[in-house]
């Protein structure tokens, strides 16, 4: 007690919440696989944005971590995703019931991704503080007039990414013919946006013939893209009337391909052309043909459109072309915004991209089958997603 006559100063208590017992899928000991488990519930103070997770897409970053290919330091991976507020301080944007587009590089640190350096969607209960979301731009409300379905808007993280793309390479060749090596989610999406926003063709290249087949019978595809498999490629450029004009190009194809996927768009793209490095090497990598250039820092040198970097000119040693590099990190706001509008008005759509829908509780199984050498060619899906149950725990968050 205090004497007498003395001041009494007044206690400040941060009001507490608690966030429901909820299931995470983290990863294995092993780090190459995924397993599920139940966290206990916790407390969370006022300056936390708590959202429930409604949808999360399976990238090929994810797969990329588990095989070993790249390194992650998340125990929780997933950096596609849709949550609605439940919890938010007075001040942030995005009001209780608003659905918030996880956009998951740090736009001031780019080293700092959600799902790779910290732990991502991959739970049903996703928590983060409002003042840190806000520095690294990780929260892009959804506009409230969006009709989408959950399942629908996971995509729009990714459909944000190739029109980063597609924006520095149009700053760059215009409207020239696409050469895309890679045929996942990010090069169909790539080859159809580009066919539709500019007009031109787009040449999708995969290593897998039969690949190739299921992807014609799988989607529907623009009378100006072509799929071919790489034998074929002198002929599908023939014929698609492509060869003079064929100076822009994505690298968008797996870590393990990416050196012979950059050795086809040099031998195939003329003279003068862009090449956009969405494709990860590994930053010891040096490119023999290009005299040793590192090409994982170009990767770095746009960083979701605040930062900015002129296209590396590099001279190919095999071929005796000059061409020019490019590469981004991340994505802005507005790339967002446009990929919901575009989605919104069906100019793509999840219908564009083989997908499966799962439960959360799936997700470590279909993983591994995506993953597994004997599978994942069986597999009738290029993306996954996973549409989290709204039954388990809902929107109940209480104080403490």
């Amino acid at each position: 007690m205090p004497r007498e006559g003395a001041p009494i100063h007044p206690i400040s208590v941060e009001r507490m919440l608690n966030v429901p017992e909820h299931s995470v899928v983290l990863r294995l000991p092993n780090q190459n696989g995924l397993t599920i488990k139940q966290t206990s519930a916790g407390p969370v103070d006022d300056s936390i944005i708590v959202m429930k997770m409604l949808s999360a897409g399976v990238c090929g970053t994810d797969l990329a971590i588990l095989s070993g290919a790249r390194s992650g330091q998340a125990e929780i991976l997933g950096h596609e995703g849709v949550g609605v507020v439940v919890h938010a301080p007075k001040e942030f944007r995005g009001a209780k019931g608003a659905r918030l587009i996880i956009n998951p590089v740090h736009r001031k640190k780019p080293h700092v991704v959600l799902g790779h350096s910290r732990d991502g969607v991959f739970r049903e209960w996703f928590c983060i503080d409002a003042a840190d979301a806000d520095e690294g731009g990780f929260l892009v409300p959804c506009p409230r007039e969006c009709s989408l379905e959950d399942v629908e808007l996971a995509l729009a993280e990714p459909v944000a990414s190739a029109l980063y793309s597609l924006e520095l390479l149009r700053e760059n060749c215009g409207t020239a013919s696409l050469l895309i090596r890679g045929s996942g989610t990010m090069a169909i999406l790539a080859a159809k946006l580009w066919s539709t926003l500019t007009g031109s063709n787009a040449i999708l290249v995969s290593k897998s013939k039969a690949h190739v087949q299921w992807l014609r019978e799988s989607a529907h595809w623009p009378t100006n893209v072509r799929i071919c498999y790489t034998t074929a490629l002198p002929h599908t450029i023939r014929e698609s009337s492509s060869s003079s004009n064929l100076k822009a190009g994505i690298l968008c194809c797996s870590r393990e391909s990416a050196p012979e996927g950059l050795g086809l768009l040099f031998n195939f793209l003329q003279k003068g052309a862009t090449i956009d490095l969405m494709a990860g090497f590994p930053a010891e990598y040096r490119e023999p043909r290009l005299g040793g250039v590192a090409l994982d820092a170009i990767r770095w040198n746009n960083v979701c459109g605040v930062s900015s970097a002129p296209p590396n000119a590099v001279l190919d040693r095999t071929s005796g072309k000059t061409c020019f590099l490019i590469g981004h990190r991340g994505t802005a706001e507005r790339h967002i915004l446009q990929a919901i509008d575009l989605l919104s008005r069906r100019v793509i759509s999840i219908a564009d991209v083989p997908y499966r829908r799962l439960t959360l509780e799936e997700l470590p199984s279909v993983v591994n089958q995506m993953l597994s050498t004997q599978t994942r060619h069986h597999t009738k899906w290029v993306k996954a997603i996973v549409a989290f149950s709204q039954d388990s725990g809902g929107e109940r968050i209480g104080d403490c």
